[in-house]
């Protein structure tokens, strides 16, 4: 994940156009694509993406709220299990599980809190309304060696920003990608787009898939 440094989180109220969406974003060159619990059918949306994404991508659920809810994703194939709150109760099934656990933190109490509880990495949210890379940098002074993940209303041009403030992980939502493109299905210009998203973060390589 930390060589990926790009999440792409999938928040719809349409399965058809999660499906759509996270099968763009991988074939575009993510190598981490989140599926949020609140999106219908989560669970077999996570079951199908990990049956067919490609080794070196990551299919994970975001917007887990309990220790329950953790281990239906872990069943249904997630490799990472996020929660946008300062929950402690999903750390130990996905620990267990061998699955990445990165629950959210706000202050410095609740970040070193959930890092001393087991976090893989703690994820500041919502970024944005707590200032932006200047916040991170402010926890970085004390705060070094905890591995961290940035989302909420994170624009793609700003990634190099939090990756160059101390962030290991940016979350970018993936209502970025085209409207018209995902209700059109139209596969080979949403990968594109996909890809243009990637693009402007500064992330893309030559070793990540193409299509």
């Amino acid at each position: 994940m930390f060589d990926a440094r790009v999440v792409g989180i999938i928040r719809t109220q349409n399965a058809d156009h999660a499906l759509r969406m996270a099968r763009a974003l991988l074939d575009g060159g993510f190598r981490c694509v989140e599926i949020t619990m609140n999106t219908p059918e989560a669970l077999s949306l996570i079951e199908t993406l990990a049956r067919e994404a490609p080794t070196n991508a990551l299919i994970g659920a975001g917007t887990v709220m309990s220790a329950d809810q953790a281990l239906a994703c872990i069943r249904a194939g997630a490799q990472f299990v996020v929660s946008p709150i300062a929950e402690t109760a999903i750390i130990a099934p996905c620990r267990e599980a061998g699955v990445v656990v990165i629950p959210a933190g706000l202050t410095p109490t609740e970040i070193v809190h959930l890092w001393r509880a087991g976090a893989h990495v703690v994820k500041v949210f919502p970024i944005n309304a707590m200032g932006g890379p200047e916040y991170i940098r402010a926890l970085r002074g004390p705060l070094p060696e905890i591995p961290l993940w940035v989302s909420g209303a994170v624009n793609p041009e700003e990634t190099p920003a939090y990756l160059a403030a101390g962030v290991q992980l940016v979350g970018l939502n993936a209502h970025h990608l085209p409207t018209a493109l995902i209700e059109q299905g139209n596969h080979a210009a949403l990968t594109e787009a996909a890809r243009t998203l990637l693009r402007a973060t500064g992330t893309l390589t030559s070793a990540q898939p193409r299509v």
